[in-house]
């Protein structure tokens, strides 16, 4: 991460004129970012956003004007020339080259629907290192979910949390059907029935074991789901997916085959711990 942050600067320094300072670089950001936020670029604003003194920033854009990278506006605003703009797309394409925004992809794959913002950052970074490590994509670990709950609880105790495991089996109800996953009846050869998820300190639900249900279900389905570990008759957890779709946690039926599934994955765990540990811990 460092070599690549080191090499976009880098790349800055080299490609866009006048960023070879500290200001020239933090403007060349600041002015990226507002123009992509369609943020508007007043002088001012721009100067107060910036840590450096008011004379220095505004010292700045001259050289930038001079370099016809900006021009300013009847009212004092900044107007970005086009050349600006061509340097800030390439900047853009390098950036992509080296990073993922992270965030986006999380929104696409991650649920949070737990009220507690403590344990659903917890469960957040979580997930992101899990990724990280290859584990949930589904020719890994994404759709054993005994063996991603069992890592789940391994890897929430190291970090001083209370884990356990429960086995469950999850209903999707949607106003046109129903999807079960691990309830008795529905597994395909070679499946077993039953599901498992992770419960951290007797508040949140965690299921990053989800992928049968992209591929039984709907492809977009989220990768993984956090919500509130409360029970409500069978239920112990619930979370709305989307729009009139809504995942339940259940456990008035237990697939007897559990325990010998957690045993199976048992002799791994302290394995796949360890690269867990090597890497974040």
């Amino acid at each position: 991460m460092l070599q690549s942050v080191a090499q976009v600067r880098n790349w800055v320094v080299t490609h866009i004129p006048l960023t070879a300072s500290l200001v020239g670089y933090d403007l060349f950001l600041k002015l990226g970012n507002d123009i992509a936020a369609g943020l508007p670029l007043d002088v001012d604003r721009i100067a107060a956003g910036l840590p450096h003194a008011r004379e220095e920033v505004l010292a700045h854009l001259e050289l930038m004007a001079q370099a016809r990278l900006v021009g300013f506006g009847e009212l004092g605003e900044v107007c970005p020339t086009s050349d600006f703009v061509a340097l800030l797309d390439e900047y853009g394409r390098t950036f992509d080259s080296l990073f993922i925004v992270r965030e986006d992809l999380r929104g696409q794959q991650l649920l949070i629907a737990s009220a507690d913002p403590q344990l659903g950052a917890f469960a957040r970074l979580l997930y992101d290192r899990i990724y990280d490590l290859g584990w949930l994509y589904l020719h890994n670990f994404g759709s054993v979910c005994f063996l991603m709950a069992s890592l789940v609880r391994r890897i929430a105790a190291a970090h001083g949390q209370q884990a356990r495991i429960v086995t469950c089996y999850a209903e999707v109800a949607h106003e046109r059907s129903n999807y079960l996953l691990g309830a008795p009846g529905y597994a395909k050869p070679g499946q077993v029935e039953g599901h498992a998820a992770c419960v951290i300190d007797e508040r949140v639900l965690v299921d990053f074991g989800l992928g049968n249900a992209r591929k039984g279900y709907r492809r977009d389905f989220p990768w993984g789901v956090v919500c509130d570990y409360r029970r409500d008759g069978a239920a112990i957890g619930t979370a709305q997916v989307a729009a009139r779709e809504i995942i339940t946690w259940k456990d008035d039926w237990q697939s007897p085959a559990a325990e010998a599934e957690l045993a199976r994955y048992a002799p791994h765990i302290e394995d796949l711990f360890g690269q867990y540990a090597a890497r974040f811990l």
